[in-house]
């Protein structure tokens, strides 16, 4: 099958591509040149219009994971992110439309979400985003259901929970606690550390990412792991004794840290029994099996995300 993946130099881009290459045709489009050198490759920005009309011609499917990401970076940068992932979107919807795309898959996120008034949050839950990465995301969820039934391709929208592997930068937090934690330097926590996360090996988001390429058409799924939620402060706890470490934690107030209390969402907890159910989707890494695989690559490669590939905070 040939597939187009945009922002696909990016953390969660670069694995996919690695994970799909050895049974699909695989095409990058980027705002950078990818690191392996046996991968089809497109030079391009999604907000430029007439670049992607050139280069959306003749694939199957279009895997969208271009985005100004990070919620820190994108409350920095506001405009950039809905311009980019907002009008990014909606130029990639444009070329899919005039070429005939047969699906789209969008990359969204839990951010959507907002502060849950349930958990474990499901995709029937009321999106009421707090952050200008979570009202774009949403806002390209929209363009792509409007498109889709306008024009009529198929789509699969994948909100992805806490992604998180090798290679990632370490301004994220597991990443960055594994990274002090080897260094026996001290783990910060911002706040008292009660937020819950549940982390997801990119490996399963990757998995998630296929099986909707057949599957899930018109479809909207959680994508991530819902066996080990765990808060901020037992998660730097667990960093330090997976991997020995002599580190110690320390705590920084929101006013000290600069991050807005009132964006912090405290609870992230995904249901993922829709994707469970209609794509056989199963998260297979636990979260020591996380820390390791990162711990052991922690020194090889750590990419910088640029504003066009996409992780999920």
């Amino acid at each position: 099958m040939k597939i187009l993946i945009t922002g696909g130099t990016g953390f969660i881009g670069s694995h996919l591509t690695q994970f799909l290459k050895k049974d699909n045709d695989i095409t990058i489009y980027d705002v950078k040149k990818p690191i392996e050198k046996d991968v089809k490759f497109i030079l391009g920005d999604i907000l430029d219009e007439q670049k992607i009309l050139q280069s959306f011609q003749d694939f199957d499917v279009i895997i969208h994971l271009a985005a100004t990401v990070g919620v820190e970076n994108t409350e920095t940068n506001p405009v950039l992110t809905l311009n980019t992932n907002i009008l990014g979107t909606k130029n990639i919807l444009e070329a899919c439309k005039k070429h005939n795309i047969k699906k789209v898959i969008l990359a969204s996120s839990s951010e959507i979400y907002g502060e849950p008034r349930k958990v474990p949050i499901d995709e029937t839950q009321t999106p009421i985003p707090i952050t200008t990465y979570g009202i774009s995301k949403l806002a390209s969820e929209e363009y792509l259901k409007s498109y889709a039934k306008t024009c009529g391709f198929n789509y699969s929208i994948l909100r992805f929970f806490n992604v998180v592997g090798p290679k990632q930068s370490s301004r994220f937090v597991l990443p960055e606690f594994i990274k002090n934690a080897l260094n026996n330097k001290p783990l910060a926590i911002h706040g008292n550390g009660l937020q819950i996360r549940a982390f997801c090996h990119i490996a399963d988001i990757c998995q998630g990412i296929e099986k909707s390429i057949c599957k899930g058409d018109g479809e909207i799924f959680n994508i991530g792991n819902d066996l080990e939620p765990i808060t901020i402060e037992n998660l730097a706890k667990k960093v330090i004794s997976v991997l020995n470490s002599q580190s110690t934690i320390k705590y920084i107030s929101f006013e000290k840290s600069g991050r807005n209390r009132e964006q912090e969402i405290m609870t992230r907890i995904p249901s993922i029994q829709k994707a469970k159910k209609i794509l056989s989707y199963q998260p297979e890494h636990n979260l020591k099996e996380i820390i390791n695989s990162i711990a052991e690559q922690q020194n090889i490669v750590d990419f910088e995300d640029d504003s066009q590939s996409i992780q999920d905070t």
